[in-house]
């Protein structure tokens, strides 16, 4: 697919980044081991509920629980309330995104609700690559129809009737509603220049993403460069401040 070539100078970029990884803290690391009995109960309000304790975690293996958590729940609303929550993940690199693009990906095409609710938690990430990416190459297989114009029913002699074309329109209208609703989600963090539905976004919505690509896998892999040294600044303060 050509789409997927020319992402892949971009995501193998940021792939190749030798990122900082932070030592869990105490503090953390007993949220950790008390979520497994607030998560395991029959009362998914309440499993949704366990899900606030790893709020804003900061260990990757946090983020994995939360991932667990978003594929494997049995309820769909517990799996967006996941999702929700690991895409605000205060993450210092593109590794949390990641995985909400895994979680978009799995989700069947033709789940256009499923698809529009994880498209809206997205916007929080502040990485940003990897998510419009998935999300053009899913906008680009859409399609926004015209409405036809309407044909009345009509009935015979012999007592048949027809409905006309108003089971189609409405499904026209359907559709187009869907496609309306995940661009504008998606353009509440991608900021493309693509805002308006028309039967021709799809396309200009790739040829968007083939201008800017480079720029969009460069915003992500400075934003990561950036809390890689003051990570790295962090820790050497740390070790000397305890020499002292």
């Amino acid at each position: 697919m050509r789409l997927l070539c020319i992402a892949c100078a971009g995501f193998f970029l940021l792939a190749s980044q030798q990122l900082f990884a932070a030592a869990i803290t105490p503090e953390e690391a007993k949220i950790q081991s008390e979520f497994p009995k607030a998560y395991r109960v029959n009362d998914k309000d309440a499993r949704k509920s366990a899900l606030s304790m790893l709020d804003g975690a900061k260990h990757s293996s946090s983020w994995k629980m939360v991932y667990d958590v978003a594929v494997s729940d049995p309820e769909a609303d517990v799996r967006l309330a996941a999702v929700t929550v690991l895409a605000k993940e205060p993450a210092r690199d593109s590794s949390v995104a990641h995985m909400v693009v895994q979680l978009f990906n799995n989700v069947k095409f033709n789940d256009t609700e499923i698809k529009l609710n994880y498209t809206k938690a997205m916007a929080p990430s502040e990485f940003k690559y990897e998510m419009i990416y998935a999300l053009v190459d899913h906008i680009s297989k859409l399609r926004y129809p015209d409405v036809p114009r309407y044909i009345p029913g009509s009935s015979s002699g012999t007592g048949a009737v027809s409905n006309g074309n108003a089971k189609q329109i409405e499904n026209v209208k359907k559709i187009r509603k869907e496609f309306e609703e995940i661009l504008e989600a998606f353009n509440a963090f991608a900021k493309s220049d693509c805002s308006t539905a028309a039967k021709d976004t799809p396309l200009l919505i790739t040829k968007w993403f083939q201008t800017n690509q480079t720029k969009l896998a460069a915003a992500d892999k400075e934003l990561a460069d950036k809390y890689k040294k003051e990570d790295a600044d962090a820790a050497k303060a740390a070790k000397e401040a305890a020499t002292k």
